[in-house]
């Protein structure tokens, strides 16, 4: 009699514990989960992230001599491109602006190494520093696109358009 007591006991004992655990898994599913980073945000910060190294690049290619020295700077320009490119789609393209200029800097960085290995010229070299000095403006107004809160500041944007036209009519009078 002793023995079945203590394994009903047991029984008991093991039921409350299994019911204790659902009771607390049901609590967690239910209650918001703030400990999860917000992954547009963690996106922006990636997409800042390369534009920052686009804008080191775009630096230390204004002492670059020939149009291998530009294929750290073109890669740059791409990942930067292709990262905004991927947070404009999450965060929406009526919301935030494309930037199309950095893809044409790859395109115009290709067109200048299609012929092979030569010296740049006087105009290119030009060309690299005036963007350079434009995207360094435009970096100040990413590091300031989004909010606190996740949301695009219209003004830091339009200042993103406007340096993406200055960068577009650059690359276009080439």
């Amino acid at each position: 009699m002793r023995r079945r007591n203590a394994r009903d006991l047991l029984f008991i004992g093991l039921t409350a514990l299994l019911l204790l655990v659902l009771v607390i898994q049901g609590y967690r599913m239910m209650r918001p989960q703030t400990e999860h980073a917000d992954a547009e945000r963690m996106l922006y910060e990636v997409a800042l992230f390369q534009m920052q190294v686009l804008n080191t690049s775009l630096l230390d290619a204004a002492d670059s001599g020939g149009t291998n020295d530009l294929n750290a700077l073109k890669l740059a320009a791409y990942s930067a491109a292709f990262t905004h490119d991927r947070l404009v789609n999450a965060v929406g393209k009526d919301r935030l602006y494309a930037f199309p200029a950095i893809g044409g800097l790859v395109d115009a960085i290709t067109s200048w190494q299609i012929g092979g290995n030569r010296p740049l010229r006087e105009e290119e070299k030009e060309l690299l520093k005036e963007y350079s000095g434009i995207f360094s403006g435009a970096v100040q107004s990413y590091q300031q696109l989004l909010s606190d809160g996740g949301q695009v500041i219209s003004s830091k944007n339009d200042d993103l358009k406007k340096a993406g036209k200055q960068l577009a009519d650059l690359i276009d009078g080439k």
